[in-house]
């Protein structure tokens, strides 16, 4: 009995599958339409799922991540700012006196060019590489994520002068050779820094922001030049490349280490000499690391995921899905005329009603099939498109099985979930009427339902169209605005820090002599980054001691002629070493209590645990991205620094770097040149918001696209419903236009519906979207208008040529019965 249940169903499927194939061959026109539809929909649903699955899959293996915290700055007061670092001190200190910690590794950021001791005693020289940390030996017990293939984590980081490499670094370095055989291989970082190479690791196969290449065991920082910048004693000077991760054990929870970091506070306040001390110290769990932009990563290390992005990029992909899904319905149904002779004849030879469904819903899973194998070359080809602006890493992962049982399921719910009710709609005809000319057109599965299904498409499309529009206009503002300070023609770049200074005189000598070079300043970062360095100031005023934090900022005395920044009150830096001269910002002077500037002139604090004295106040300008507001910040003179910004003629800038090339490898010749513009260092910034510009503007195209499809697949119904109608008015004298105004009106009052409905949702997505932004554009009523005509003119657009042919037929074709 069941092998002849199962031949009756395998013979069912087989006839099934035939006459669905004879069927949209017989229909191309109408099939490509739907494959098309489905594909566009599902093409975009797995490119964009496979970006948000790829963000939140990061550092979810990591053993023990539930434990695992970072620990970072908090500036609050009338200063308040957050630093993914701590200061230098605070990472032994906290080894040494916390409890309820299974380990503690503190850890600082590091780039450098290798040199590879190769056995004949020549060398390999590998530049600009990064992804460097100077850890403490316990760094890999708190992120246990890697594999030893040589040496061991108790020994490889615990003596001075030593490196542990992954798998990947280390056969860059010395080839394929064995792993045992690398250790004890001499390696020289930036010229001088000579270490053994200790111990070996793999990195994991999952996704990970910890993606460094080379450790450097931290007790190198005392022995060598690196106690220059990392060996530093201040606990109120924090750096971002200075970290401090712990791992809690089983019996200690957040709150336990919370209160530790209060005494924390108070620590740095005795050791700063702060009794109002404005740093404290905060918990971020692992689990938030990547979707944390306000704090970041790693310095020069991978962008931070935007989880609000993710949660609309989630919606986008499954509103574009089910967009394609509706308009399959609608075509379906709207095609139902020519199916019922079909069903009719079935249903007088004795069909049941699910052998029926199950033809119909063969035919769609068929459909959809075809759809999810075109959709595969459209996601590749979509992520080829966005390549700029997507991590790297996102694939589609064509060599995992579970990929395609994914895209196995997804081709039956789709087809499943997209044919299921045309099925059953067409199904449900009579047989008396099934086999009657034009039927169908009166029963279509009822009219509400579809023009809800457009108005919902109708709706997404103006909410995509709004949404494209604001932000681009934030970005147009953002790269726009004024920022305080000259940016326009401006390069820049950096003096390798280890080399002689006399060598960095050379190239300034040299730029004297440039006739394309208009102007050059020295300094220690430009005005505007991404990175910053706070530190703690105390004041004196009359009121009491006040007590804040600043940004820092070094440079030469071209600074403020060079980026035009303005001096408000009081004069330019002076060289003087008696007492140290500062420029400070408007909203520094304000944190001091001065509201006038000239007031401010002349006033002494303690910095550093050295007395300064202001003797001008600038203009205030943005040195952070407008998501941040401006902060207090103090600029100070130095004459060795190693930052060279250039103002160069708009049109000998290739030029102008192509005889520094020259000239910098007769001074450097191990170092390649790395030139930096300004401008382009302003729009990094943004990549986030360039990035979603750029999906919206794309997942519009998509939606109106899929829209269109629709709107063919409703108009085209809508003539069969109202052939008749046609007919009898073109009979009585009726005028293309009126005909036309006839079949368009109601899909007008979908759109005047759908803008209605989408102003105010789009009104507060945009908001708040725009709470990230300190600064932000004023988003003109305009924009929702725009919206919705723009949502009125496509569909007219897609169901003027349907109404035109429709308009001009022949009134005797509709009106004959039989």
């Amino acid at each position: 009995m069941k092998d002849n249940k199962a031949n009756t169903s395998l013979t069912f499927l087989r006839h099934n599958l035939m006459i669905a194939w004879r069927n949209l061959l017989k229909n191309k026109s109408i099939a490509a339409i739907n494959v098309l539809g489905l594909a566009i929909g599902v093409g975009s649903f797995l490119a964009i799922l496979s970006i948000v699955s790829f963000e939140l899959s990061f550092n979810t293996q990591i053993p023990e991540k539930d434990k695992v915290y970072r620990i970072y700055s908090s500036f609050t007061g009338s200063f308040t700012s957050l630093n993914k670092g701590v200061a230098v001190p605070i990472g032994p200190y906290v080894e040494e006196t916390f409890s309820g910690l299974d380990e503690v590794a503190y850890f600082h950021t590091f780039w450098a060019q290798v040199d590879v001791i190769e056995p004949s005693e020549k060398k390999k020289e590998f530049e600009g590489q990064g992804g460097f940390i100077i850890a403490s030996p316990s760094y890999f017990k708190v992120i246990d994520q890697y594999q030893w293939l040589a040496g061991s984590p108790e020994e490889s980081l615990d003596e001075p002068f030593k490196v542990v490499l992954t798998t990947k670094q280390a056969q860059k370095y010395f080839g394929k050779i064995s792993w045992l055989d690398m250790i004890g291989r001499e390696l020289i970082y930036r010229d001088s820094l000579n270490l053994t190479v200790s111990g070996i690791v793999k990195m994991p196969d999952y996704n990970t922001d910890f993606e460094f290449t080379d450790f450097i065991s931290h007790a190198t920082i005392d022995k060598s030049w690196l106690k220059d910048r990392f060996g530093g004693s201040e606990w109120g000077n924090t750096n971002s490349s200075s970290q401090l991760w712990v791992r809690l054990n089983k019996n200690t929870n957040k709150v336990d280490v919370m209160l530790q970091l209060e005494d924390l506070e108070k620590h740095v306040a005795e050791q700063t000499e702060d009794t109002d001390w404005v740093q404290s110290y905060q918990l971020q769990p692992l689990s938030e690391m990547h979707f944390d932009p306000e704090i970041g990563i790693f310095d020069n290390g991978r962008n931070p995921a935007h989880m609000p992005t993710l949660t609309v990029l989630s919606v986008v992909a499954l509103a574009i899905l089910l967009i394609a899904i509706f308009n399959f319905v609608n075509l379906e149904t709207a095609q139902s005329t020519s199916k019922s002779k079909e069903v009719g004849v079935r249903k007088v030879l004795g069909s049941p009603r699910s052998q029926l469904v199950g033809r119909f819903l063969t035919e769609s899973i068929l459909i959809s099939l075809f759809a999810v194998v075109l959709a595969i070359p459209i996601a590749h080809y979509g992520f080829v498109y966005f390549e700029e602006f997507l991590p790297e890493g996102v694939a589609l992962d064509y060599g995992n099985p579970f990929f395609w049982m994914v895209l196995a399921l997804l081709a039956f719910l789709v087809g499943l979930i997209a044919g299921i009710y045309p099925a059953w709609v067409i199904s449900s005809f009579r047989p008396v009427r099934a086999l009657r000319p034009g039927a169908g057109s009166n029963n279509p599965g009822g009219s509400l339902i579809r023009k809800t299904l457009i108005l919902f498409q109708f709706l997404f499309s103006q909410l995509l169209i709004v949404g494209t529009l604001a932000i681009a206009w934030q970005i147009s503002f953002m790269l726009d605005k004024d920022l305080g300070f000259k940016e326009d023609g401006i390069i820049y770049f950096y003096t390798p820090y280890y080399e002689s200074y006399n060598k960095s005189e050379l190239i300034k000598n040299y730029l004297d002599e440039v006739p394309e070079v208009m102007d050059y300043a020295l300094q220690s970062t430009p005005p505007v980054q991404s990175g910053y360095s706070t530190s703690t100031v105390k004041y004196q005023s009359e009121k009491g001691e006040v007590v804040t934090s600043a940004h820092q900022k070094t440079g030469d005395t071209t600074y403020l002629r060079f980026y035009d920044i303005k001096l408000l009150a009081g004069r330019n830096l002076l060289p003087n070493d008696s007492l140290p001269e500062l420029l400070i910002n408007e909203t520094f002077m304000r944190d001091l209590g001065f509201n006038d500037p000239r007031e401010a002139v002349g006033a002494t604090f303690e910095y550093s645990k050295k007395k300064h004295k202001a003797v001008g106040v600038v203009e205030d300008f943005h040195f952070r991205s407008l998501h941040h507001p401006i902060e207090p910040m103090l600029y100070q003179y130095r004459e060795e620094l190693r930052c060279i910004a250039l103002k160069v003629k708009g049109d000998q800038i290739e030029k102008t770097i192509d005889n520094l090339t020259d000239k910098w490898r007769e001074v450097y010749p191990d170092n390649p040149l790395t030139v930096y513009f300004m401008d382009e260092t302003v729009e990094r910034f943004y990549e986030t918001e360039r990035r979603a510009s750029k999906l919206a503007s794309a997942a519009t195209g998509v939606a109106i696209l899929i829209s269109c499809l629709g709107l063919f697949g409703l108009i085209s119904f809508t003539i069969v419903q109202k052939s008749k109608e046609l007919g009898i008015r073109k009979v009585l004298g009726a005028s293309i236009m009126q005909i036309s105004t006839i079949l368009s009106k109601e899909f007008i009052f979908l759109i005047v519906i759908a803008f209605v409905v989408s102003t105010p949702i789009s009104y507060y997505v945009i908001d708040k979207w725009m709470e990230d932004f300190a600064y932000q554009t004023e988003i003109s009523w305009w924009i929702y208008v725009v919206g919705g005509l723009a949502s009125m003119l496509i569909a007219l657009i897609s169901i003027s040529a349907k109404v035109w042919k429709a308009s001009g037929s022949n009134p005797i074709e509709s009106l004959r019965y039989e």
